[in-house]
């Protein structure tokens, strides 16, 4: 269904930041006649919309608008997390050509509850809904292409304060606000947590030991496209909330996570075929099997630090310690 804006205040700001965007795309000869928008109901966590904009030509644009103000699920750091994104859009996505939707503006007026990022919508199908094979080859593929192109700017990306920087302060302030959780919420686990953490400097100095690149920093399987309508070449890769500069075996350890071989290898042969064809630089494939189980104990580990904002229970940190000790077990070890 297609409703109206749901004031005109909203309408006004909406073409304010569009009118650019159209002469743009279309020049002088046309101009915005209407907005409508509808709700896109695949999101999991902010409302979002397909804005269609009609004009005086007869031809019409769809624009994605994510609106930062109305989430079902809390949100740590929500300020941060918005202008994160914005900036990665704007700021280092404008004359890359990695596929990325293309900026077309942003408001954030908190008085007026208009948190809203536009972008080009995008129709494609989230690789994590087909089977693996083709189409979770391109999209490592794709994140290889990203992460090797910004290691060819990595000087300036460690300038950009926007970022999350993946230091070993990082990693270990994650730890500690999983202790604090873990203590309120399961106390009498603690324990094993410690037991966790006992070995855990060593794999932080190899998390923060690789060159740095731009990272996703949540690159699940839902947050990159494949067969993209307009272009079923295009490779599409979203939502930018937890950007940061880091080792690029991070995202691969969120995209790539629960595939065992035989089925990882052709996977991480095709991410690295296009990392590798930058001048940027990867350690050999069993090495990065052995820091992706790193980077799996931090995710285990980043969860627990938001078991209290995401109101887990005892029973869902048990798990989560579960599968913790078991890598931890993993990556006691050498690769």
């Amino acid at each position: 269904m297609i409703t109206s804006l749901s004031s005109p205040s909203d309408e006004e700001v909406l073409r304010q930041c569009l009118e650019p965007v159209i002469l743009g795309l279309f020049g002088r000869r046309s101009a915005i006649a209407v907005i409508h928008r509808k709700r896109f109901n695949l999101s999991t966590s902010y409302d979002t919309y397909i804005v269609t904009v009609h004009l005086t030509s007869g031809d019409e644009v769809k624009v994605f608008l994510k609106d930062f103000g109305v989430t079902v699920r809390p949100k740590d750091g929500a300020k941060q997390r918005r202008e994160r994104e914005i900036c990665v859009y704007r700021e280092l996505f404008a004359d890359a050509n990695l596929g990325t939707p293309r900026y077309y503006g942003s408001v954030l007026d908190e008085p007026e509850g208009q948190l809203w990022l536009l972008l080009e919508y995008v129709e494609g199908t989230p690789v994590g809904y087909l089977d693996i094979g083709e189409s979770w080859a391109r999209a490592a593929g794709a994140l290889g292409r990203l992460h090797g192109h910004f290691a060819e700017h990595s000087s300036g990306l460690c300038e950009r304060d926007f970022l999350l920087h993946h230091t070993t302060e990082f990693f270990w302030s994650r730890a500690e606000r999983a202790v604090r959780c873990v203590e309120q919420i399961a106390p009498q686990r603690a324990g094993q947590l410690t037991g966790i953490l006992d070995g855990y400097d060593p794999i932080v100095a190899m998390m923060t030991s690789q060159p740095p690149t731009l990272l996703h920093g949540g690159c699940r399987t839902s947050n990159i496209l494949v067969k993209v309508t307009s272009d079923p070449s295009r490779v599409c890769i979203i939502d930018w909330e937890e950007a940061a500069y880091g080792s690029p075996v991070f995202d691969l350890a969120y995209l790539l996570d629960g595939i065992e071989f035989p089925t990882l290898d052709p996977l991480l042969d095709a991410y690295r075929q296009e990392a590798l064809a930058y001048s940027t630089s990867l350690p050999p494939k069993a090495e990065m099997k052995y820091l992706m189980d790193c980077f799996r104990l931090h995710m285990i580990l980043d969860m627990l630090s938001r078991a209290a904002i995401k109101g887990y229970t005892e029973r869902d940190v048990a798990k989560l310690l579960g599968i913790g000790s078991h890598l931890s077990s993993i990556v006691s070890r050498p690769a």
